[in-house]
């Protein structure tokens, strides 16, 4: 078996059990996980990014409705009500995971039971890294093409990355859009570097002897990089400086980390270089939007300018909880909760130090945040994990 052929085959593993867990699958699982607020970030983050280019599309096409919408690596249908909501004829789901399509089809029935009107669908299982342009995508047309949190897969190799555009454009319609959340590879190889030099410091030497891998992470996410994944380079520190400082370099393609999340992901995964990304999509004529928007920075964007989509991003923000409620110690009306641990809101984050000092610096800075009892916020566990991912939006011309 080659190597990426085993890859592969761990991620089919991967989440076959995850889709077949009744732990995994469970609502109490769900809203007892240390990472409940962070997976409930990113999936506000994709509704208003996919509510954004479906409006896009709208407005693209001059239609109320949009025809067909492709969710690629679709996983176990979690962006269903999303489509929903967005006024969608047809939505073509497909995973390389059986296991999580079975449950992706069964939420869809669901659905069907609970809303009177809802999109058609079909499934399928296939591995989109693979020329499917013959088969699954054969005489198939989309207005919008979505893949969160899986694209970087395909970045193992130039044939997977090609093929899996090369999908995207045979049936993505002139005009029409691909979406992606992708690794933000700038700041993962930033990191890296960070943790590299700190075992040089630990070493207490300058030797450019490569380790056996480049770790780091916190209490809810790990990365692992194995030196096969990189190579280490020497930087000029300067024309009146002699001396070198050695850097972390990665190839671009086949750029390995093991990528652990608590309670959700345990798998491999690839950098994605976005100038190599712009220059394989434009090979397809796909083109950027603009270019990839770091999580943190779209999320104050959306907040700021509230009028983009036809979702309001605040109210959304509440709805599904993207957010924590720390408790204002600074408040100045009825308190008693705070002295009453029954009512005093459990922070997820309370059992790791510094957990929100940046909400408790905020609030010694602000003019006055004695008017509000609670403020939304992550742990700053969970916002690391945040600032490592970005949006990529293509437009077919």
């Amino acid at each position: 078996m080659s190597t990426t052929e085993a890859n592969s085959s761990h991620v089919i593993n991967f989440y076959d059990r995850v889709a077949r867990s009744p732990t995994r699958n469970s609502l109490i699982h769900r809203d007892q996980t240390r990472i409940l607020y962070l997976r409930n970030f990113n999936n506000w983050i994709k509704s208003i990014f996919i509510s954004e280019y479906l409006d896009k599309c709208r407005s693209r096409f001059r239609t109320n409705r949009i025809s067909n919408a492709l969710d690629l690596c679709c996983g176990k249908g979690g962006d269903q009500y999303k489509w929903a909501l967005g006024a969608v004829n047809h939505v073509t789901f497909i995973d390389i995971s059986s296991g999580s399509v079975d449950v992706c089809k069964s939420r869809y029935q669901q659905l069907c039971r609970r809303r009177y009107r809802l999109y058609t669908a079909d499934f399928h299982v296939a591995d989109c890294t693979k020329d499917l342009t013959e088969t699954v995508f054969r005489d198939r047309v989309y207005d919008l093409i979505s893949c969160q949190f899986s694209f970087h897969y395909a970045f193992e190799s130039l044939t997977q990355a090609r093929n899996f555009l090369k999908n995207v454009s045979s049936c993505l319609r002139n005009g029409g859009f691909y979406i992606a959340t992708i690794p933000n590879a700038y700041e993962l190889v930033r990191r890296a570097n960070v943790a590299y030099k700190s075992l040089q410091t630990q070493a207490n030497t300058d030797s450019t002897t490569e380790p056996s891998s480049i770790s780091f992470g916190n209490s809810v996410y790990s990365v692992n990089i194995p030196s096969t994944s990189f190579s280490i380079r020497q930087l000029d520190a300067g024309s009146d400086d002699k001396s070198v400082r050695p850097y972390l370099q990665f190839p671009l393609f086949g750029a390995r980390y093991e990528f652990h999340l608590e309670g959700a992901v345990d798998c491999p995964e690839f950098l994605v270089y976005p100038p190599l990304l712009n220059h394989l999509a434009a090979e397809q004529g796909l083109f950027p939007v603009t270019d990839p928007i770091p999580f943190q920075e779209y999320f104050y964007e959306m907040l700021s300018n509230r009028t983009s989509s036809s979702e309001d991003p605040f109210e959304l923000l509440t709805k599904m909880k993207a957010l924590e409620c720390w408790p204002n110690p600074s408040c100045s009306c009825d308190n008693d909760w705070q002295d009453d641990d029954d009512r005093r809101p459990k922070l997820v984050g309370s059992a790791e130090a510094d957990a929100y000092a940046h909400v408790e610096q905020w609030v010694e800075k602000a003019d006055d945040p004695k008017c509000c009892p609670f403020l939304g916020t992550l742990s700053k566990a969970e916002w690391d994990v945040v600032t490592l991912y970005s949006l990529v939006a293509f437009q077919k011309r």
